[in-house]
């Protein structure tokens, strides 16, 4: 499909402070060498923003990563300040016809190329019922055991149906193959991440706070507010003309603002044996009673409605009725 791209000074975030920060949160962590959000194990070589003259459909903000093997890896996100994933979601709609796009370019299934769509805004639904479905698409291992599971009743439901079968149509609407095999296999590329930035009381911007405090010389820890400020305008500014940065040469361009950076701090080991043992302890939690798997639909969307009205729950019930199962789902 023919793409007519636009100057990135005419179509990009030069005017939105969300895409701003968000592009500042994956600055700042290539600048500590954190795991980037979307690409876990890998560490970022360069970000580039409003790409989508050089390939890029979901082009606001690309990572470019790599493993502790050097191998590569890529993630595309577009970033919406709100989207609902509706079935009469426009915004969605044209998500789906560029996640479709980047399908196509040579090289994409045959690399490790993820596609994100970002937003300000959580609900139920986007909590719940379509990040179950991504990870269904992820942990499943063919399509017809996936579709399997949306359908089944006291299995999947109805919001998650409802998703599924709106990507397809879209996916089609594309021009892109909508089949059962197709839909999961692009599902499993896919990924929903919320930054909620403009929230009371964000997470993310205390995440980014203390990522900015940790780049820092510990003299200069009070520049954290400021160092944020400028990564963000630093963020707008770069993809207002469709440019990149690497780390070093981030790092210089705010040794020039007068920022003292600590020394580089390497935590990958201490990282992967904290996902090992995180791996270890979810599967040691039982979900199943013989080829029964026990979804727990109902206490898990009671849990995700809590969390829409508040940050912190609590689950209180006697030994043995499945507490962990619940965290873990």
């Amino acid at each position: 499909m023919a793409t007519n791209a636009t100057s990135p000074a005419a179509s990009g975030p030069a005017g939105s402070h969300f895409e701003g920060q968000v592009g500042a949160h994956y600055l700042l962590s290539m600048l500590v060498g954190a795991e980037p959000r979307g690409l876990p194990g890998t560490t970022i070589a360069r970000a580039e923003f409003q790409r989508a003259a050089e390939g890029h459909p979901l082009d606001d903000v690309i990572m470019h990563a790599q493993d502790p093997r050097g191998d590569p890896s890529v993630l595309e996100i577009q970033v919406k300040r709100t989207i609902t994933f509706a079935p009469g979601d426009t915004v969605f709609r044209d998500a789906v016809a560029q996640i479709a796009e980047a399908s196509r370019k040579p090289g994409f299934w045959t690399r490790k190329h993820e596609l994100a769509i970002a937003t300000a805004r959580t609900s139920r639904q986007i909590a719940g019922p379509y990040q179950d479905v991504l990870t269904w698409a992820r942990q499943l291992g063919d399509a017809a055991t996936f579709m399997a599971r949306i359908a089944r009743p006291n299995s999947g439901n109805d919001e998650m149906r409802n998703f599924v079968r709106t990507f397809a149509t879209r996916l089609g609407e594309a021009g892109a193959p909508n089949d059962d095999e197709s839909v999961w296999k692009l599902l499993r590329r896919v990924q929903i991440l919320v930054f909620d930035f403009t929230a009371p009381g964000s997470a993310s911007a205390e995440l980014a706070r203390e990522r900015a405090v940790r780049a820092l010389h510990p003299d200069e820890s009070a520049k954290a507010a400021s160092l944020w400020s400028t990564l963000v305008e630093l963020a707008i500014r770069v993809a207002a003309s469709g440019g990149d940065r690497a780390k070093d040469a981030l790092a210089e361009y705010l040794r020039e603002q007068k920022f003292r950076l600590s020394g580089e701090r390497k935590f990958s080991t201490a990282r992967s044996a904290l996902a090992e043992a995180s791996r270890n302890a979810l599967a040691d939690i039982r979900d199943r009673v013989g080829d029964v798997m026990l979804t727990r639909h109902e206490r898990t969307a009671a849990v995700h409605a809590a969390l829409d009205s508040g940050r912190y729950l609590e689950i209180r019930g006697d030994a043995g009725v499945g507490k962990s199962g619940i965290l873990k789902h």
